[in-house]
């Protein structure tokens, strides 16, 4: 069996990172350096044309969700916190600083760790300079399934690729003129060719349960955060396996923003 659930004793262990819930969703968080007219809850919506801009004070932009428990990962997509130059972002429970990660571009991170009670469960963008009026679309809050062995060979690593094509008009002799660019989505396959049927019948229709409900995130690399982008509109197969009927051959097909 490939995929476990995330425990305090398990989560060292490396492997794609699934998210399978969202305890933040409608809630309304307390902002430092507020902007004028902002509205909070917009930051727990998944709805990304919703978003909230933060006030041009010199104190550092942080969201507070108070009191959570049952948490394993936070996740945050469509920043703008590197625009202007590099930027750290930082989870707290409370006082106590739970991770970091510092990021020259607007990557989606997910931030994943034993799972724990927040005091107050606090995310704190530090941006150069720190009254620069950045921008936050979502944060997401809950827990995870770690895949160890899912990926087959060929499996895009959308954290590392970009959303934008462009296509370039050239003279006779193909040097370029002019070009246009446009952006498009991101396209995941995760193929899992050997899962267990207990868990294609158990963990994992509970996954598919909440993907239709709310969009979920993929972390590709344990030790970085960036390595992450938020997925939507899944399409899932499981299949008789053709040598062992106790196991199953999953496939998920996935649309995914990775914030560049």
């Amino acid at each position: 069996m490939t995929i476990i659930t995330s425990t305090a004793s398990q989560v060292a262990i490396e492997g794609l990172s699934i998210t399978t819930s969202n305890v933040l969703i409608n809630q309304v968080p307390v902002i430092t350096d507020a902007g004028v007219g902002e509205v909070a809850s917009n930051i727990s919506d998944p709805d990304h044309s919703l978003n909230y801009t933060c006030g041009t004070g010199v104190a550092d932009f942080i969201v507070s969700y108070g009191a959570q428990t049952n948490i394993s990962y936070v996740a945050i997509s469509g920043h703008t916190a590197a625009t202007p130059t590099q930027a750290t972002v930082e989870l707290y429970n409370g006082s106590t600083l739970i991770d970091s990660v510092t990021i020259k571009r607007n990557n989606n991170i997910m931030f994943t760790f034993p799972l724990m009670t927040f005091q107050d469960l606090k995310v704190k963008f530090i941006t150069v300079p720190n009254n620069y009026q950045m921008t936050v679309s979502y944060i997401a809050a809950g827990e995870y399934l770690t895949i160890l062995k899912g990926e087959q060979s060929g499996y895009s690593r959308q954290w590392l690729n970009r959303h934008t094509t462009q296509r370039s008009v050239s003279t006779m002799q193909v040097s370029p003129i002019s070009a246009t660019q446009r952006s498009k989505a991101l396209k995941g396959t995760l193929s899992l060719p050997n899962e267990l049927s207990t868990f294609a019948e158990n963990a994992w229709q509970d996954f598919l349960d909440f993907s239709f409900k709310q969009p979920f995130f993929i972390k590709e690399v344990k030790s970085k955060p960036e390595s992450s982008y938020i997925c939507y509109d899944p399409k899932n197969s499981v299949n008789a396996h053709a040598q062992n009927r106790k196991l199953d051959m999953i496939t998920l097909k996935f649309s995914c923003f990775n914030g560049l």
